[in-house]
């Protein structure tokens, strides 16, 4: 039990490792990464490891029963919280290929020091192309601006890699301001309603097709609704195997301070004009 602890928390480190190398950022961008969860879990597991080798009983052992007690009621709470959350994320409102809206947005997803997309991010270019190249009408929104710590915003890329994959620039509007996806749906409806010479209410209205990656969907839905985007659906893009444990891991946890800001702030809004 000893090794397996002791194991299990050098993959949860090389997991961090790894994830920080296929996508690198800057220097503060790794310090503040929210993948160094992976990092205080394998250290604390190894620590527990070693813990047990040196004194032959576990670290749990000397806390106190009402200790434990809390503890446990607290996980136990917090474990069904983040099913909860969970099941929600998996069941998204999906579009087909074939439901044809006047308007796509697609979300930025990240974009490392060098100005190049992850694969992650790739997967959502390449199903908005599909969608574009299917539906000639659409209007595209790229959305992304320059996240902290990072040297370049995100939209002018995604606009690049569309251009790449055969959709004509002039239907893809570039909006290189947004740093959440909050931000994301507000200035897109802005772009929207300017470039269409109507009013908000009328983009909120219209049929809408956000894309994002499968994980970050739900949430993104669950935002343009609550701001408000009356007939809205969600093209679902794949992720890389290795993302999956973290980006689930992260979403469950940016789900539940959704909720959290809803039932104490009431945020975000109806956008009104």
């Amino acid at each position: 039990m000893n090794i397996i602890l002791i194991i299990l928390g050098i993959l949860s480190i090389a997991y961090d490792a790894v994830i920080i190398l296929i996508n690198p950022g800057t220097f503060l961008d790794i310090v503040f990464s929210f993948t160094h969860i992976w990092l205080a879990l394998g250290a604390y597991l190894i620590f527990l490891g070693i813990y047990r080798i040196k004194t032959g009983h576990s670290f749990w052992s000397i806390w106190k029963r009402w200790i434990k007690i809390t503890f446990i009621s607290l996980f136990g709470i917090g474990l069904i919280i983040s099913l909860i959350n969970l099941i929600l994320i998996l069941n998204p409102a999906v579009a087909s290929i074939n439901d044809s809206a006047e308007n796509v947005i697609l979300l930025g997803g990240g974009i490392d020091k060098d100005g190049r997309l992850p694969d992650s991010v790739i997967t959502r270019v390449e199903k908005t192309a599909e969608y574009l190249n299917a539906n000639p009408d659409a209007i595209c929104v790229v959305t992304g601006g320059t996240l902290k710590w990072l040297p370049y915003p995100e939209a002018p890329e995604l606009k690049n890699q569309l251009v790449k994959r055969g959709v004509a620039a002039e239907r893809i509007l570039v909006e290189d301001q947004a740093l959440d996806t909050i931000q994301n749906f507000q200035f897109s409806c802005k772009m929207l309603a300017d470039y269409r010479g109507v009013g908000v209410q009328e983009i909120l209205a219209a049929p809408t097709v956000v894309v994002t990656s499968r994980f970050h969907l739900r949430r993104s839905e669950r935002l343009a609704r609550r701001m408000g985007f009356k007939n809205i659906k969600g093209i679902p893009a794949a992720c890389p195997l290795i993302y999956i444990p973290h980006n689930y891991v992260r979403e469950i946890c940016a789900y539940v301070k959704l909720n959290l800001r809803i039932l104490l702030t009431g945020e975000p809004k109806k956008l009104l004009s």
